[in-house]
């Protein structure tokens, strides 16, 4: 029987080594490795329970993803830490492009604001030219075409590449919900009454969700030869009140030149959450709530209880070498569909990482 125990300190900067036990009949023995060292050689360090050696490779061959980020005016709301929402957002979509994936990735970035989206930047492999892109990007001033934006990312997802098999992936960085897409276009509709997952049909809620799932705004029924697109989704909210002089807000201007402020709050629970968790549960990706009074989610936190710890160290060794499914998808830290040393090497170089660490953290029994 093998295990990885938990590694008591880490320091990547430094390259410490990291501790690893074997267990076989009894006896106990110790060796150190170092981790990156290790990773940049392509070593298969170690073995553990219901090991990936004897689970199947993923079926995908290569990961294709769309940065879609908002830049509409609310975003440049002020954050807890000074920064605002969109250099918030900037920051996570950095972070993602510096994990490591099993998977080749190929990545394109776009953003969207007033009634329509700018493609700035074509599926490349290059972290480096994704990063840079990245950097160049501004917060606009108008209002949010989320759903025009995100059904049209689909489309682009669909089409690239379709002689492999790729894993489809929007991610998707936003404060708001729909209210400025074009009429007539395809996932263009009124706002569901109903909450989800109870949501009205013909909505632009509606719409998203069966676009993600089975690439048509109007079918809600999947389809077998279609690749679900994954939606992982940042959302940036705090509670809004009206703007009057006295609290801190954002405008955002219409296309014809009309401030506008949203007087709704946007409630932990309320149903803007509700749906965009939803979402992303129903297409397979993760929803990450980043609250402005809170400090921004960290890649390795899988619960999001704020703190990268032994409790997001032991779901990723439960599940290392697994698939996702059957895998628990939140193990799967860098979203590429396989819980393996790419996942582990995120939770161990983000120990300790996270707005909670402070307070008193979980023990293993």
């Amino acid at each position: 029987m093998f295990w990885v125990s938990r590694p008591e300190a880490v320091d990547l900067a430094t390259a410490v080594q990291t501790t690893f036990q074997f267990r076989e009949d009894g006896l106990v023995k110790t060796y150190t490795s170092m981790v990156r060292l290790a990773l940049s050689l392509g070593v298969c360090l170690m073995a553990v329970p219901r090991v990936a050696s004897a689970q199947p490779a993923p079926p995908y061959t290569e990961e294709h993803v769309i940065i879609l980020i908002d830049r509409s005016g609310s975003m440049v709301a002020p954050r807890l830490n000074g920064e605002t929402r969109f250099q918030a957002a900037l920051k996570r979509a950095r972070d993602y492009v510096e994990t490591v994936s099993t998977l080749p990735r190929h990545i394109a970035v776009w953003s969207f604001e007033g009634t329509s989206y700018i493609r700035h930047q074509a599926f490349s492999t290059s972290a480096t030219t994704t990063l840079n892109t990245l950097n160049s990007l501004g917060v606009g001033q108008g209002v949010t075409p989320l759903a025009f934006s995100a059904c049209a990312a689909v489309d682009e997802l669909k089409s690239y590449r379709t002689t492999v098999l790729g894993r489809k992936k929007l991610r998707l960085s936003s404060d708001g919900l729909e209210n400025s897409s074009p009429v007539g276009t395809q996932c263009q509709g009124g706002e569901s009454v109903g909450g989800y997952p109870n949501l009205d049909p013909g909505s632009w809620q509606w719409k998203v969700l069966n676009k993600l799932r089975t690439g048509d705004a109007t079918n809600p029924n999947p389809v077998p030869t279609f690749i679900q697109v994954i939606a992982d989704i940042d959302f940036f909210t705090t509670y809004i009140t009206d703007f009057n002089g006295s609290h801190s807000g954002a405008y955002e201007w219409s296309e014809k030149g009309e401030p506008t402020w949203s007087p709704v709050a946007l409630p932990v629970e309320g149903p803007a959450v509700r749906y965009l968790g939803g979402l992303s549960s129903a297409t397979g990706g993760r929803f990450s709530l980043a609250l402005d009074n809170a400090p921004a989610p960290v890649f390795g936190d899988t619960n999001q209880d704020g703190c990268v710890n032994i409790t997001d160290y032991d779901l990723v060794m439960a599940n290392f070498g697994l698939t996702v499914p059957p895998g628990n998808r939140l193990a799967d830290v860098n979203g590429d569909g396989l819980v393996d040393y790419s996942d582990y090497t995120v939770v161990v170089a983000n120990w300790g990482l996270g707005g909670r660490c402070a307070l008193p953290q979980p023990v293993r029994e």
